[in-house]
């Protein structure tokens, strides 16, 4: 985890802190709560008052940080305790006492969280956070297995012809859609990789189609350490996969649909977000999307797999 602890990762949908102002986020190992106080200030700290170890989830938020609702201890931002109640006017151990305390920032209708080593690098501003008269949508997914798991499928070019279009090819086949109306079964004529500055970019050519298209001539660049970039200077996903431990990634995809030329997109007064279900009614897990096709084939490996 020190490799991960130098990078931003997204920990909520922003309107989340709306509905609920605090939020549980377990990462890198850590259980911390994510709270939005009177102010609009956003905190991510230790889970547990340094009181009596209640779970802050159920904290109060203040017009600045979060009370305890044990005994009222309060919080900032940063873990410092900033008020007790029940010590004498001039005590200062409220002074002393300071729990972890990591910073946040919210762009493009996520928080993101820094749990490194000061100071913070910048907050990276990858192209459809930051797009303006642009539609966004969130989509949330919590996977029992490793971050790994998920990142190195956006490396793997091939399993495009099993995993998306043979095995869609076969699930419509047993749904009784007629042949004509299955997805096409495509072949791979050439792959390649190129290290830029940011990461990775993967390529691709279909047969019957030439390095003019956009599979090859842009590519999908993998973002290093963890985020994917799906997409056009139009329409675009990323895809961020956060290890909340060894065995369990919050993956977050950021779908952003700019407005054509002359024309513009509503404003978002919010971001809307969902979280993708990924087992079925009858228990399996569901595969007939292909965003589920790839979580299947990442968490049936295992929960870490070596």
């Amino acid at each position: 985890g020190e490799l991960m602890r130098r990078y931003w990762h997204p920990i909520a949908a922003t309107p989340e802190l709306n509905e609920n102002p605090t939020k549980s986020v377990r990462i890198l190992g850590e259980d911390l709560v994510l709270y939005k106080d009177r102010s609009g200030t956003l905190g991510l700290i230790d889970e547990s008052c340094p009181h009596r170890r209640v779970n802050l989830l159920y904290g109060i938020p203040e017009e600045k940080g979060l009370r305890c609702p044990y005994h009222g201890w309060l919080m900032d931002e940063t873990g410092q305790c900033i008020e007790m109640p029940a010590e004498a006017p001039d005590s200062t151990f409220k002074d002393r006492v300071k729990v972890k305390g990591y910073p946040v920032q919210e762009l493009g209708g996520l928080v993101f969280a820094y749990l490194g080593p000061e100071p913070a690098p910048l907050l990276p501003k990858w192209d459809p956070l930051v797009w303006e008269d642009t539609a966004r949508d969130i989509a949330i997914a919590e996977l029992p297995c490793n971050w790994l798991q998920c990142q190195e499928n956006s490396l793997d070019p091939v399993h495009t012809e099993w995993l998306h279009a043979y095995m869609t090819h076969y699930i419509e086949e047993r749904a009784g859609v007629p042949p004509e109306q299955r997805r096409s079964l495509q072949s791979h004529a050439k792959i390649g990789f190129d290290v830029f500055e940011y990461g990775i970019i993967k390529r691709r050519v279909l047969q019957g189609g030439s390095e003019e298209d956009d599979l090859w001539k842009v590519g999908h660049p993998i973002l290093f350490p963890h985020i994917l970039r799906v997409g056009s200077a139009q329409r675009a996903t990323l895809q961020f996969r956060v290890p909340k431990d060894d065995s369990h990634t919050y993956h977050v995809s950021l779908y952003a649909f700019r407005a054509a030329p002359g024309t513009h997109v509503p404003e978002q007064e919010v971001v809307p977000y969902w979280h993708v279900p990924i087992w079925g009614e009858d228990g399996r897990a569901i595969i007939n999307i292909q965003f589920n096709q790839d979580y299947m084939a990442w968490f049936t490996q295992g929960q870490h797999n070596n």
